[in-house]
């Protein structure tokens, strides 16, 4: 067998991988990521309370505790203040997300008409 991982189920290789890593860490991510759920008008809460609906409260948790460990290491490499964007911020993504497929259908030659 050439692959190691081949032999191993998807579901036992997400299993170790979350429980990797620094626990403290993780607790401490998980506690600021439940806190910011219960925030109310920002990106993560909204982020949080989109992704339950695919996830579950659990690795809702856990995904959150990642964007905010990123968010804060973009804040450490770019010295920059954080800057909240607040729950406008998803549905203006969105919509700019449906305006650029749009385009790009357009430029194939479809027709596209809003309902």
């Amino acid at each position: 067998m050439s692959n190691i991982w081949g032999a191993v189920h998807w579901w036992l290789l997400r299993s170790i991988l979350f429980t990797s890593g620094n626990k403290a860490l993780k607790s401490v991510l998980c506690e600021c990521a439940w806190a910011a759920s219960k925030t109310k008008n920002t990106r993560l809460s909204s982020t949080f309370w989109r992704w339950v609906k695919r996830m579950g409260k659990k690795k809702a948790l856990l995904a959150l505790g990642h964007l905010i460990l990123r968010i804060a290491y973009k804040i450490l490499l770019t010295r920059e203040p954080y800057k909240e964007l607040g729950t406008e911020y998803l549905v203006k993504r969105e919509e700019e997300k449906e305006q650029r497929l749009i385009r790009q259908l357009q430029l194939k030659g479809y027709q596209v008409l809003k309902a």
